[in-house]
């Protein structure tokens, strides 16, 4: 008999899981709701639960989304003492589709020139918002932010040197499930953006990044992960990259480091990644380049 677990609503998911990153939780709670929608009242069981992952990817939900889907699952049914659910009709399932569709399509990497001609692009606006999508591209660019820690930076988490330099505590990420933060270097040319964008913008305090009014007024509100995401790949195709998107800072930002000569330790390092399985996605052709082989191995061959 299939274990079947029937506790697993969202909001005791929401009760259960303070102690996640914001967006993490979100993202389960979010995934949980759409799948308890789907069974619309039946048990949850391996198999309704393979149903209903059919159901989704049949409207066109991503091999990714399938996935999230299980993981904030098996995340509520240990949380909140019930069976996992899922089994082989459920991982049967996932393979199917991701065989469907192949592997999922990587955003094209802003490496750090393309960066730096993106946020001179911004700035030469000479307004608040050119100034604030400058300063929002170098931070994310030198710090390999995802979008949702570059909205969720307050100006308290900006640190300077005496060098000019400086360095971003990012509180909590996907990857930092105990917040115990991390603090992450900017360059001097990065703080001078920052240091412009503050300037302009008259605030000392609270959300880093704000949303700006049609008529320039700088707002108290912060910017969301989706905006952030959209001056990304506005930045991107003015300076002629297509198929960016939020992400692509953080994918070119970790090209450059592997093309600049870190070591897959140092590279996943600053990208906070806990496995090499990302940065060897995202830097692929990087890593191939300056791996062992072209390391180690001689160009020519010996005479016989």
């Amino acid at each position: 008999m299939e274990p079947t677990a029937r506790r697993l609503s969202p909001d005791a998911l929401e009760a259960v899981t303070a102690d996640l990153a914001p967006q993490t939780r979100r993202a389960y709670v979010g995934r949980l709701r759409a799948v308890v929608a789907e069974l619309d009242g039946a048990d949850l069981t391996d198999t309704t639960l393979s149903d209903v992952l059919t159901a989704m990817a049949a409207r066109g939900l991503s091999p990714s989304t399938l996935t999230l889907t299980v993981t904030a699952v098996r995340c509520a049914a240990n949380r909140l003492g019930e069976p996992d659910p899922v089994g082989p009709q459920c991982d049967r399932t996932l393979r199917v589709h991701r065989r469907a569709t192949g592997p999922p399509r990587q955003a094209a990497g802003i490496d750090w020139a393309a960066a730096d001609r993106a946020a001179d692009a911004a700035a030469a606006r000479g307004d608040a918002i050119g100034l604030r999508d400058a300063a929002v591209i170098a931070v994310m660019s030198d710090a390999l932010l995802r979008i949702g820690e570059a909205a969720a930076l307050d100006v308290a988490d900006i640190g300077r040197a005496e060098d000019g330099s400086g360095d971003v505590t990012v509180r909590h990420s996907k990857t930092d499930q105990e917040n115990n933060g991390a603090s992450l270097f900017v360059r001097r040319a990065t703080m001078t953006r920052v240091n412009a964008w503050l300037g302009t913008a008259a605030i000392d305090d609270g959300p880093l990044f704000r949303r700006i009014r049609k008529g320039g007024d700088v707002t108290p509100e912060r910017l969301s992960a989706r905006t952030i995401g959209m001056i990304v790949k506005a930045a991107a195709a003015a300076i002629g990259i297509e198929d960016a998107s939020g992400h692509s800072l953080r994918v070119g930002a970790a090209q450059s480091l592997v093309r600049a000569g870190a070591q897959l330790p140092e590279a996943m390092l600053a990208g906070r990644w806990s496995t090499p399985a990302m940065l060897s996605r995202y830097a692929k052709a990087e890593l191939a380049q300056h791996g062992a082989v072209s390391r180690l191995r001689p160009d020519s061959h010996a005479q016989r």
